[in-house]
């Protein structure tokens, strides 16, 4: 990872994770594309029908505070939007139980101070995942985030926690996880 631009999509304080997936789909298996099909559907109307969200064709989500939240650690919500092409979250804050979950996957939730106020739905960014800088092609305003943890970027890279722990089993280097 280096550079990733793309299309952001910004969102309300304290989208909870029941509004990201809609309680009839916590059933549905975890599937990165069937959960991308509902995602955001309780968030804005627009998105309340098939793949509405994914038609938007976003890179990224910006959001305020409290991001997923909403105490339910249901998988789904972070499958769903890896399905749906978000390529990182950047948020004031988010519900613990969604960034545990995102860092299984390896999706990056990143705390970002600010930028869900210097951006508009459908800005161009480009993030800078070394250096943790978020640029907004837009209006030229940059904003310094974390940048991608090491392992963080290590089990993206391996499609995920499970994967990861798999390769390190299977090339012997398991012994080497602090």
């Amino acid at each position: 990872m280096a550079k990733i631009t793309g299309k952001c999509w910004v969102a309300s304080d304290y989208v909870m994770a029941y509004d990201i997936i809609i309680q009839r789909f916590w059933t549905s298996p975890i599937d990165k594309a069937e959960n991308a099909k509902w995602v955001m559907a309780g968030v804005a109307e627009e998105f309340n029908r098939e793949n509405g969200f994914v038609e938007g064709g976003f890179t990224f989500i910006v959001a305020a505070h409290n991001f997923a939240g909403g105490g339910k650690s249901i998988e789904h919500v972070v499958a769903g939007l890896m399905g749906a092409g978000i390529q990182a979250v950047f948020a004031n804050s988010f519900s613990r139980l969604q960034f545990r979950n995102a860092i299984n996957y390896g999706l990056p939730f990143i705390t970002c101070r600010d930028l869900a106020k210097g951006c508009q739905t459908g800005d161009e960014l480009e993030w800078d995942t070394e250096s943790g800088t978020v640029l907004n092609l837009r209006t030229g305003e940059a904003f310094h985030s974390v940048p991608v943890a090491p392992f963080v970027a290590d089990v993206a890279a391996e499609g995920g926690l499970m994967n990861f722990i798999r390769n390190k089993i299977a090339d012997g280097s398991i012994h080497e996880l602090h």
